[in-house]
């Protein structure tokens, strides 16, 4: 069935059957297409090959979201007060029902939908969509750089440096360890057992967060540092398979996700090679390229130029010069390090202390 389809039967069953669907009345109509909107767009790319599989039932306790149009909501103006119904600060009246929200950023432009988001916590989330255009301008830095993917340090960029990742799901796993062996000694269904799954849900959420603070704070550095980024294309599905949840726990696919929103969003160029280039085993300065290279082989002596390398430093330079070449990176000044075998440890304070926000 298509979405046209979904959406005229979707019509039906609710008028022919407002008993069976009564809490179908209570969602907005925009709503609900939207819903069968998602659902069409899941089969469709199951069809073209693009999901694993089709759109499946979901429980009522995932995280859900639901979104409205302009019709479904409106935000409170200041001049008016509190809408008559004792409610101060940010208002916003949703499908005839009035809400108090936490307004973490300034909104600009017409607010054109509004997508409210509940997660396993129980916590609801509002995010809007307007017309605004962002017009930041980022100045120019005439350089490029290339970033070598690893497991102990997350990048090794060309100029030397290293950007630590710090390990949050290790970090807080004897908490999660504890709290997850609580809530499985608890009967299920009681209170008590809703109020370990809270606590898991929480400790889950804390990783997320801190998680996804230190790549937006990375990504917005590296767009204001460099005007090119080049990468090389890595299959992490795959290497989720070898090393596990250390890949998971540095999360390089949702890293990359938020740098090309940073990069569109201050008109950088992201470069990405292609993954079976030997970008370890090659020289960057002569170009010779050993026959084969453990992984556990961090150094290593070029006996054709007499030159010692770090394999990541190496080949970060190698990704660098093979992205230039291919995408025709001109005017900009390659950052290369002087030194291959010197490295610079750089990391992002974290404090795990203090509260998680996103830097956009």
């Amino acid at each position: 069935m298509s979405f046209y389809e979904m959406s005229r039967a979707f019509t039906i069953l609710k008028n022919s059957h407002p008993e069976l669907f009564s809490h179908w009345r209570e969602l907005n109509t925009w709503s609900a297409r939207e819903i069968l909107k998602r659902l069409d767009e899941g089969y469709q790319r199951f069809f073209s090959g693009l999901a694993k599989r089709p759109p499946k039932f979901r429980s009522w306790r995932k995280p859900y979201s639901f979104t409205i149009c302009q019709s479904g909501f409106r935000f409170a103006d200041p001049e008016e007060g509190d809408f008559g119904f004792g409610i101060y600060g940010d208002k916003v009246r949703i499908m005839r029902k009035h809400y108090r929200f936490n307004l973490s950023r300034p909104i600009f432009g017409n607010i054109k939908t509004v997508t409210v988001k509940a997660d396993a916590v129980g916590d609801f989330y509002m995010s809007v969509r307007t017309d605004h255009i962002a017009t930041e301008v980022t100045p120019k830095t005439g350089q490029a750089a290339g970033y070598d993917f690893g497991i102990k340090t997350m990048f090794t960029c060309s100029d030397g440096t290293q950007h630590e990742s710090p390990h949050f799901y290790q970090t807080a796993h004897s908490d999660l360890q504890w709290g997850q062996r609580k809530f499985s000694s608890k009967q299920k269904g009681s209170n008590n057992s809703e109020r370990g799954r809270l606590n898991t849900a929480r400790v889950h959420r804390k990783i997320r967060r801190h998680r996804e603070n230190h790549h937006w704070k990375l990504a917005k550095r590296l767009v204001h540092q460099y005007d090119a980024l080049c990468f090389e294309t890595l299959t992490f599905e795959g290497m989720k398979r070898l090393w596990g949840r250390k890949v998971s726990d540095i999360a390089p696919y949702a890293f990359h996700l938020k740098l090309r929103h940073q990069a569109k969003k201050h008109g950088k160029a992201l470069c990405y090679i292609d993954k079976f280039e030997p970008t370890s085993r090659t020289c960057s300065h002569y170009g010779h390229a050993q026959l084969f290279m453990d992984l556990s082989v961090r150094q290593w002596h070029c006996h054709r130029c007499k030159t010692d390398h770090h394999r990541d430093v190496n080949a970060a330079i190698n990704i660098l010069k093979v992205g230039a070449s291919t995408f025709g990176l001109e005017g900009v000044r390659l950052a290369i390090a002087s030194n291959p075998r010197r490295l610079h440890p750089k990391s992002i304070p974290h404090d795990p202390h203090r509260k998680a926000t996103d830097s956009l």
